[in-house]
């Protein structure tokens, strides 16, 4: 199983404030990868994403 690390801030001087960045690998081998968002929602699909190939379950909205 790999590693995810997520790190959120706010910025009080910008519209939207919001702040994440995602550093994530899919297994302890893999060259980690990073992405950053303004939207939390992105956020919450980014770890879904990320934890469907560990469950073996299907996705379920």
């Amino acid at each position: 199983m790999g590693t995810m690390v997520i790190r959120t801030w706010t910025e009080p001087d910008h519209s939207p404030g919001f702040r994440a960045r995602m550093t994530y690998s899919h297994s302890p081998t893999a060259e980690p990868k990073t992405m950053y968002t303004v939207d939390p929602d992105e956020v919450l699909d980014a770890v879904r994403r990320w934890l469907l190939p560990h469950t073996g379950t299907p996705h379920q909205a």
